[in-house]
């Protein structure tokens, strides 16, 4: 009886030991969130990146079809860039917007790409086949320094800007969309600000 006590008494202090272990672990591995308070126009507060009025080098990325794409060297005024990854599981919820927006951007002189920041090639070749996106422009940095370089700190994030580089504006998050009655959704990105 005696050594079957001790057997329990250390199976509950090995199972105790491993608990508190557990916790310390967890508790320093985990990234203490972003204060996200509140919603305004779908930008989420407290997210640092880019801001309004700021200019930035705008980068060279490629295509899928190993085309080089300068952005700052496009004919439009303007350049509106979605920079998602295949990671972010929230983006697929924004494709019918990416898609309109594709359509629309013509129609406002405004360059649009989808800009991937986080993946393989491999892994956005999947993605795009998932999702069944291959008529978006889409570019992606193999060297995966964009995101840094551009402040991007949430996906999806919308920036839109001036040829020149100059921030005009910038959403982060998912957007609510109704392809139906969006209409005016689809103008705010293309507005002056």
């Amino acid at each position: 009886m005696n050594t079957i006590l001790k057997i329990f008494v250390s199976v509950i202090a090995f199972a105790v030991a491993s608990g508190a272990t557990y916790l310390v672990v967890r508790k320093r591995n985990v990234v203490q969130p972003v204060n996200l308070v509140k919603r305004q126009q779908d930008t989420i507060e407290g997210v640092n990146g880019l801001s309004e009025g700021e200019s930035v080098t705008l980068p060279t990325l490629i295509t899928l079809g190993g085309k080089t794409v300068n952005l700052g060297n496009l004919k439009e005024e303007r350049l509106l860039c979605v920079f998602i990854s295949s990671q972010c599981s929230g983006c697929v919820r924004n494709l019918e917007l990416w898609r309109d927006l594709s359509r629309e951007s013509t129609r406002h002189g405004t360059a649009f790409y989808l800009v991937d920041i986080a993946d393989e090639r491999s892994e956005l070749e999947q993605f795009i086949s998932a999702y069944q996106l291959q008529e978006l422009p889409l570019l992606y940095d193999p060297n995966q320094k964009v995101g840094a370089q551009l402040k991007v700190r949430f996906l999806p994030q919308y920036v839109l800007f001036t040829r020149s580089g100059q921030v005009v504006h910038r959403w982060d998050g998912i957007r609510s969309y109704d392809k139906q009655g969006d209409a005016a959704q689809l103008a705010e990105f293309f507005a002056s600000h």
